[in-house]
């Protein structure tokens, strides 16, 4: 029962590939047993914190190195910081902190684990005021390809420090400590709200005009979802929905939000004003679980009007299935404060964007093989297709496995320091899995 329970990922599309043995680490002498055996005896094996890799790579045949059970959570408010061991999730962070008037910039999940969220960048709503999760990363520990454990900063091995935000979870060794700064966090509004089918490409794009408008204030996620199942969905069929947070009252909000509240009625306006942690827990969610699929690209400025047509045509030729879509079409706020740092300053080289558009499908077990298959092929093609609109630039932590030109799309320019990086600290590369940085 144990190991039934340890092994299994977030993604059950990878939960047939079955470890020899899951090590379920409870410190970093532990994590560097592990290594050192794997070493010796050149068994290949995985790391996992949270487990919500999408693409799978947190688990393999091999042996899985598991730090979940590293959970603990201190906060210096004498210092403003905060120090988690590596396998300490998003719920185990709020658990920490909310308490205080203070958080770190992180994702919504719960389970998600902090290291690898953060060194893939690290959305989250919070991100257009105060930056990813590796911008407030201030001190990593972790244990090397050749056993040793290193603290690394921005004084300390400056060059690894430089890899590990934004440089992808998995590639240079295994995390055990990440210290954060700090940020006062006020009272927010959050709102949520749905529009009745229609008008998605007029809604779509005043969403992105008013989210550009308001880059340090506001941070939306936008997105297009089925009423039911079935095939071919028509306009009549697909709503739009905004959820989101601002920084100051309710009435400024709704100033603000006009464009898209008088361009069609929405069938539900939920706005609310209150303390951060209430909204950080009515924002939460574990989507997605269970069996599904996902593409994503940057957005630079916004979606044209020709694009969100184009997104729209892909969602009318939907293949059908048992599961009515929710996340056909998503975009996530990612610019504001994330710009003001420079591309090359860390290993995070999407600075000049100002969305992330996601694409995620979902299927129940009552589904055939014949019928996901239809459902996946219409992912990649949708994906591509749309990729002409789009930067050329995908994120880490949205790993896409069948993905050909994943290297430049998650790194950009920054792959050549980051393979310099590699050869430096694990030149046998030990560290390895399908979209793992090359030496």
């Amino acid at each position: 029962m144990g190991y039934s329970f340890a092994q299994r990922p977030n993604n059950s599309v990878y939960d047939e590939d079955r470890p020899i043995g899951v090590a379920v680490c409870a410190d970093g002498q532990d994590v560097q047993r592990c290594i050192l055996w794997a070493r010796d005896t050149g068994t290949p094996f995985a790391i996992r914190s949270g487990g919500h890799n999408y693409a799978g790579f947190s688990t393999t045949p091999g042996l899985l190195i598991s730090v979940r059970a590293m959970d603990r959570v201190d906060v210096d408010i004498a210092n403003g910081t905060v120090t988690a061991q590596g396998g300490a999730n998003n719920e185990d962070m709020a658990t920490a902190l909310r308490t205080y008037p203070v958080a770190i910039p992180s994702g919504r999940c719960p389970t998600v684990g902090i290291a690898r969220m953060t060194l893939g960048g690290g959305w989250g709503f919070s991100a257009t005021r105060t930056g990813l999760s590796c911008d407030a990363l201030i001190r990593m520990e972790m244990v090397l390809a050749d056993g040793s454990r290193v603290e690394t900063s921005v004084s300390r091995e400056p060059d690894l420090f430089w890899a590990l935000r934004g440089g992808g979870g998995g590639n240079f060794g295994v995390t055990t400590s990440l210290t954060f700064r700090l940020t006062e966090v006020p009272t927010l509004t959050r709102f949520n709200l749905v529009w009745h089918p229609g008008r998605q490409v007029e809604l779509m794009l005043a969403l992105q005009r008013i989210q550009k408008s308001h880059p340090r204030t506001l941070s939306t996620r936008s997105k297009i979802s089925m009423t039911r199942p079935g095939a071919n969905p028509s306009p009549k069929e697909l709503r739009v929905e905004c959820l989101g947070i601002y920084w100051g009252p309710v009435d400024e909000l709704i100033e603000i939000l006009q464009p898209a509240l008088t361009l069609h009625k929405p069938m539900v306006q939920d706005i609310r004003h209150g303390d951060f942690w209430w909204i950080r827990d009515t924002l939460m969610t574990n989507d997605p679980i269970g069996l599904f699929d996902t593409r994503n690209q940057y957005v630079e400025s916004e979606i044209s009007p020709e694009g969100l047509e184009n997104l729209l045509r892909w969602i009318g030729k939907w293949p059908g299935g048992t599961a009515a879509q929710r996340n056909l079409a998503l975009l996530f706020a990612i610019g504001g404060a994330v710009r003001d740092i420079p591309a090359g300053a860390t290993a995070y080289p999407h600075r000049r964007s100002n969305f992330i558009l996601e694409m995620a499908i979902h299927w129940p077990v009552l589904d055939k093989p014949s019928v996901v298959d239809a459902q996946r092929s219409w992912l990649r093609n949708y994906h591509e297709d749309m990729r002409r609109f789009l930067q050329p630039g995908a994120y880490v932590n949205f790993p896409m496995r069948d993905f050909k030109d994943w290297a430049s799309a998650y790194y950009g320019p920054n792959l050549r320091r980051l393979i310099d990086v590699k050869r430096r600290y694990d030149p046998d590369r030990i560290f390895r899995f399908p979209q793992g940085i090359p030496t």
